[in-house]
């Protein structure tokens, strides 16, 4: 390795180094006291300072250069139920980016000791940490889909129930959130309901708007059938019965589609990993023996 290689290599360890170390100084110190970073998934807490510094540097100049891509991270934050800005997304690709290439670029001139391997090292370190942050948001997003349609039918009987012991809809609403931890997506949903109620929306405006912020088709539906239903005057509890009952039949099929795709997605372990352990328990044994009875000499 030529001195040029090992000069390189010293200042990328010390480059990562001194990052890592300043990262983890700056990192939010308290994540259980109700501030932004709290609420933020674990691969974008660890990141926290150097993305918010790489989102104030760049922030300006990713609202100029990718106003549509602003926007899709933008409605993908509202799927995932977080609020921080599109640029700190922004930053974490770059702050991600900018570790995973100098990491990558390390090992590869360590393993390779050439400048070459360094280079497409940084390339496929840049690339992969550059996505990672867009890949947590989508996870984070249809995690708290799937959550929502868990707990709405639940939530349906409930909230029906009380309608028909006498309570209204906006008290019975008002009576699941407090029933239900304060972080639980659906809870969060329905404060945001009984909320934008308060300011002086319609029934009908803040169930459509939390329809939009899901954005998963069966609660859509959902959504939907209740404000047609107040829209004609029909009956608030026997639609949302109709709607649970729906959702159930939907989540049962989900069930179903997934129990079938279980035996395909078996092959490629089962291929893999545990028919060429199989044929060695079975076919060592029987090569010995052929080796020790004089027939492996003749094979030969």
């Amino acid at each position: 390795m030529d001195s040029l290689s090992i000069s390189i290599i010293a200042f990328l360890v010390v480059f990562v180094g001194y990052s890592v170390s300043a990262a983890w100084v700056n990192r939010p110190r308290n994540l259980k006291d109700g501030s932004e970073a709290a609420e933020l998934p674990r691969g974008l807490q660890l990141v926290w300072a150097p993305a918010n510094i790489l989102a104030e540097a760049m922030g300006a100049l990713n609202d100029s250069l990718m106003p549509a891509r602003r926007a899709k991270v933008q409605n993908k934050l509202v799927v995932a139920g977080l609020h921080c800005p599109p640029n700190f997304i922004f930053g974490a690709e770059a702050a991600y980016g900018i570790g995973y290439a100098l990491t990558l670029a390390m090992l590869g001139m360590c393993f390779t000791r050439s400048l070459g391997g360094g280079v497409a090292g940084a390339l496929l370190g840049g690339f992969l940490g550059a996505i990672y942050p867009d890949n947590i948001l989508t996870r984070t997003g249809e995690e708290r889909q799937t959550a929502i349609l868990r707990a709405l039918p639940f939530a349906i009987d409930l909230i029906g129930s009380a309608m028909q012991a006498g309570v209204d809809f906006v008290a019975a609403v008002r009576y699941y959130v407090s029933t239900e931890k304060p972080t639980a997506p659906l809870a969060v949903e329905f404060g945001i309901v009984l909320r934008s109620m308060e300011v002086g929306k319609t029934r009908m405006d803040a169930i459509a708007e939390m329809g939009r912020r899901v954005q998963a088709d069966a609660f859509t539906a959902f959504c939907d059938a209740v404000v047609h239903g107040m829209e004609v005057g029909a009956s608030i509890v026997n639609t949302m019965k109709i709607q649970a009952e729906e959702l159930r039949r939907v989540r049962f099929n989900i069930a179903e589609r997934k129990a079938a795709r279980a035996a395909s997605a078996m092959i490629f372990p089962i291929a893999v990993f545990i028919m060429p352990a199989m044929f060695l328990i079975i076919g060592a044994p029987i090569l010995i023996r052929v080796a020790a009875s004089g027939l492996g000499s003749v094979m030969k």
